[in-house]
């Protein structure tokens, strides 16, 4: 009986007297009626099929589909329009980022275009950026997923429709405003819609916790609840919704003050040392290598004091910081512009038959020279040898009085027209007679 049941559907379907499931969800846009407008006319022109002017006949109550008032405010279900396909493009990609559509999955490069019906994945330490039709931008870090459910133009009044579905990881949308009235931008996570026209938002899901979670820096959202309500979101604000359905709002925090996030990085690995931040569990820090975080290169949430970063290759960058509060809501981002140029030395000392040998080792481009110093009974005061622009990587020191020493060694980088020091840790010796 249930098949008959499902079989009848399928038939009325297609002989245009059930409307499509996708025209039943009341996603609707509103159509103002113009002189000599005609249901059936609409229908041709703009529905995918003309026997679906019954449906919105039907929804609007109107008695005579030939003859409909001018200014009349028409309900349209949009999965009964005809429409254009959208296209977004990959601005940046890095690392392993995917793509599939209908049971096909390649890794996606820079400057493809993706359709409505792509699903986008990406790994770990992988990021991407893609761009919509108005200018408006997707990003999305690691471990995330993404679907594209709508990327289309509609024929009756050229609005957009940008509907997507985030099944994990987060998404941090930049939205370009609206102009058209029927134009709209949907990000979906499971248990919550976030509808805007005009504005900055992330939008997260915890499957662990599964726990969502949209953050508003700019703008205004309103997101849609699983018990059918809209909460608005203004800009400022962050909204959790539990594994249980249960949403609060609450204001995020301050940008962190980061006096030190500016500093030449020199080291083997990039470490930023975290100022510590009122009511804070952590942070999220974020690297870029423009200000705008579309190309994206690395990304991790500490609660720790600090964050490490490897195998950043010498460049100019920037790094976010967001204060995560105590409930997992990302406050205020704050960007700093930094400068990574690898310069790491590493040094030793020990006995040798012509008295002591000190040697070291740098690691970065360009060319060297060295600064060596030692110190005799402390580190302050003058150093009792003091040799610079060094080409060589040791030195050895003979017939040295008996005392406490202290030595260092610097690296001197001469690279793209500027110069750089890099000092090791004072070492201590003791020379016994």
């Amino acid at each position: 009986m249930a098949f008959l049941r499902s079989l009848l559907v399928l038939m009325l379907v297609a002989a245009g007297i059930v409307a499509p499931a996708s025209a039943q969800a009341g996603d609707e846009l509103i159509y103002t009626v113009k002189r000599g407008d005609t249901l059936i006319d609409l229908a041709r022109d703009y529905m995918t099929r003309e026997a679906h002017y019954r449906f919105v006949q039907r929804a609007n109550r109107i008695a005579n589909p030939l003859a409909i008032p001018v200014g009349t405010r028409l309900k349209i279900s949009r999965g009964l329009l005809k429409f254009v396909p959208g296209e977004a493009k990959a601005l940046s990609v890095r690392g392993n980022v995917t793509i599939s559509s209908r049971g096909a999955s390649h890794s996606l490069t820079n400057g493809a275009a993706l359709a409505e019906g792509t699903t986008i994945q990406t790994g770990a330490s992988s990021f991407a950026t893609l761009v919509l039709d108005n200018g408006s931008r997707v990003s999305l870090p690691s471990n995330s997923r993404l679907h594209i459910s709508r990327l289309r133009r509609y024929k009756i009044d050229s609005s957009l429709d940008y509907d997507f579905d985030l099944t994990k990881g987060g998404v941090r949308s930049t939205v370009t405003p609206m102009k058209a009235a029927n134009d709209q931008y949907r990000m979906r996570s499971p248990k919550a819609v976030s509808a805007v026209r005009g504005t900055e938002f992330q939008s997260r899901y915890d499957e662990t916790a599964g726990t969502d979670f949209a953050e508003v820096t700019e703008g205004a959202l309103a997101v849609g609840l699983p018990n059918g309500s809209e909460s608005p979101l203004p800009a400022g604000s962050g909204l959790v919704v539990d594994k249980s359905g249960m949403s609060s709002i609450e204001t995020l925090l301050p940008a962190v003050e980061w006096p030190d996030a500016g500093k030449l990085q020199r080291e083997g690995s990039v470490l930023f040392n975290i100022p510590t931040i009122a009511a804070a569990r952590g942070a999220r820090v974020s690297l870029s290598s423009d200000a705008g975080f579309v190309d994206q290169l690395a990304d991790t949430t500490t609660s720790a004091g600090s964050a490490e970063f490897t195998e950043i290759p010498d460049g100019n960058y920037f790094v976010r910081i967001r204060p995560v509060s105590q409930s997992g809501v990302e406050g205020i981002p704050a960007t700093f512009a930094f400068k990574r140029r690898l310069n790491s030395i590493s040094a030793s000392a020990a006995a040798d038959p012509l008295g002591y040998k000190f040697k070291w080792a740098s690691a970065g481009r360009g060319n060297f020279r060295y600064h060596f110093q030692l110190f005799r009974g402390g580190k302050d005061g003058l150093p009792v040898i003091d040799q610079r622009g060094l080409e060589q990587t040791e030195i050895t020191l003979s017939a040295l009085p008996s005392g406490d020493y202290y030595w260092r060694v610097a690296s001197v980088q001469y690279l793209d027209g500027e110069v750089n020091s890099n000092w090791t840790e004072f070492e201590k010796i003791g020379v016994t007679g």
